[in-house]
């Protein structure tokens, strides 16, 4: 009975890894566009979302953040709140945050609400800002290693 049951584990492993979808990840900070953790993670269902699948991600490699399934305002311990802000002038700001792309497209939807479409799909979730300026939003997740800010990127 024994071999019966060993033979069975070794049969749905198989059948499973057959139904499981390899996605590439890149998390890019603040500073370098060279990302500071990245890698495969095994998607069981193009069904579930980037947000759900980002969760599993984040949880999976100990890669601390703050937020969930709809969206992040800290990974890797990037600030939050005022601390996010950059003030330029008396009317001109930089607000920053976390953005995705899925094989380099910036979709228009929350993370929770995005799937994937195919095994080789590949998802960066990179810090960026967005400039107010008297009054109007004038970009929109800029990565922030394009600029370098200071207080994000002095030592």
């Amino acid at each position: 009975m024994k071999t019966f049951n060993t033979s069975a584990s070794l049969i749905i492993t198989i059948f499973a890894s057959f139904n499981a979808y390899a996605i590439n990840y890149e998390v890019i900070g603040p500073c370098s566009e060279k990302a500071v953790h990245s890698g495969t993670f095994n998607v069981v269902d193009l069904k579930v979302s980037v947000g759900q699948t980002s969760v599993a991600i984040f949880d999976q490699n100990k890669i601390p953040y703050i937020g969930n399934e709809s969206g992040f305002n800290s990974i890797v311990n990037t600030p939050t709140g005022l601390d996010s802000i950059e003030v330029l002038s008396d009317t001109k700001m930089r607000a920053y945050g976390w953005c995705f792309s899925v094989n380099d497209i910036r979709p228009d939807v929350i993370a929770g609400e995005y799937l994937f479409t195919s095994n080789s799909d590949k998802l960066v979730w990179f810090y960026a800002y967005s400039t107010y300026d008297k009054g109007e939003w004038l970009d929109y997740c800029v990565p922030s290693y394009k600029i370098k800010a200071a207080q994000f990127c002095t030592k």
